[in-house]
C-alpha cells in the first residue's frame, strides 16, 4: 500500500469501515448500523460518516487517503462502478457508488461484491494464503463464492463468476434456497445454531437437517472441485461454526464425489471471521 487506505464492508445490518496505515496495519475501525430500509442516500451518508470517523480515530485527514475499497452485497457493473442492486438493501438499485465516493474523497475507489471481497481476504491473508488457486465460499443466510487465481479475483465475462449459490438444481430451484441457513429452519424446523446440541440429544429433526446440509454442500463442493480443480477450498460463514459435525461429512462427500485428483483438494475453515469483508476491502487497494 502506498498510503493510508480505507476499507468498507457494507452489509445488510452494519457498515464496517477500517483504516490501514502505509505499512498495511489496521489502525482504526468503525461500525455503524446500516438501516437497510432507509433511502439510498441516507445510507451513503453514513458510509461517508464512517470513513470520516475512522480517519479521525486514526489521526489523519480524509484528504490523506490514497484509495478506498468497498465490498457491496450485490452484483456490480465493474466498468462503471455502479451497484446494480442489493437484495438486502432495497433502495440500492443502480447506485454509482464508486463515483460518489471518488467525488467525496478525491481518491481512487475500488468496488467489489462482498463474497468476492471476503474471498480475496482469505486467499491473501487467511486460510488460503500461500495457495495460487483458491475457491472461497460462504455458507450462512445465503451462499456466495469467489474464484481467486494467483491472488486476483476472477470475474468472468460479465462479473458474476463465483455466484455458485445461484446455480440451479435439477428441479429448477436455486441451490442456496435448499442449503443455506433459512432452508434448515423452513424444511426441518431447526435453527442452525441449535443443531450440535440437539444432535447430541439424538433429536431426529436436527440429525436430518445436518445430513441434508452436509450432503448438499459436500456434493456441491465436489462439483466445484471437479470444475475448477483448485488447490484449496476455503469455507466461511455462520454454518461453519457447527465445527467437525459439518466439516467431517462434507470432506467425506467431496472425496467420494469429486472426479479423479480433484477429490484431494484441501478443505479449510476460513480464518478471518467477521473481519474478512473489511480486510478484503483494504486488499482491493493493493
Amino acid at each position: 500500500m502506498k498510503g493510508y487506505v480505507a476499507g468498507i464492508d457494507l452489509g445488510g445490518t452494519k457498515i464496517y469501515t477500517a483504516i490501514a496505515s502505509k505499512k498495511g496495519d489496521i489502525i482504526a475501525e468503525v461500525k455503524l448500523p446500516t438501516g437497510a430500509l432507509r433511502p439510498k442516500m441516507a445510507i451513503f451518508a453514513d458510509i461517508v460518516r464512517s470513513v470520516e470517523t475512522a480517519c479521525a480515530q486514526a489521526g489523519i485527514a480524509p484528504s490523506e487517503l490514497a484509495a478506498i475499497g468497498i465490498g457491496v452485497p450485490g452484483p456490480i457493473d465493474y466498468t462503471t462502478g455502479v451497484v446494480r442492486l442489493c437484495p438486502n438493501i432495497p433502495s440500492w438499485k443502480k447506485v454509482p457508488v464508486a463515483a460518489l465516493l471518488c467525488e467525496r474523497f478525491d481518491c481512487p475507489v475500488r468496488i467489489e461484491n462482498d463474497a468476492r471481497t471476503a474471498g480475496l481476504a482469505e486467499a491473501r491473508c487467511g486460510a488460503g494464503k500461500g495457495f495460487s488457486h483458491v475457491f472461497y465460499t460462504t455458507v450462512s443466510t445465503g451462499i456466495g463464492g469467489a474464484i481467486i487465481i494467483d491472488g486476483r479475483i476472477y470475474h468472468g465475462a460479465s462479473g458474476v463468476a463465483g455466484e455458485i449459490g445461484q446455480t440451479r438444481l435439477p428441479d429448477g430451484t436455486v441451490f442456496e434456497h435448499s442449503a443455506a441457513g433459512p432452508a434448515l429452519k423452513r424444511l426441518f424446523g431447526v435453527a442452525p445454531e441449535d443443531i450440535p446440541a440437539l444432535c447430541e440429544k439424538r433429536d431426529r429433526r436436527a440429525i436430518a437437517a445436518l445430513d441434508h446440509l452436509t450432503r448438499l454442500i459436500g456434493i456441491w463442493i465436489a462439483n466445484v472441485a471437479t470444475l475448477l480443480n483448485p488447490e484449496v477450498i476455503v469455507i466461511g460463514g455462520g454454518l461453519t461454526n457447527l465445527g467437525p459435525c459439518f466439516f467431517t461429512p462434507v470432506k467425506r462427500y467431496i472425496k467420494e464425489y469429486a472426479f479423479s485428483e480433484s477429490g484431494k483438494v484441501k478443505v479449510l475453515k476460513a480464518k478471518l471471521g467477521g473481519r474478512s469483508g473489511v480486510v478484503g476491502a483494504l486488499e482491493l487497494c493493493r
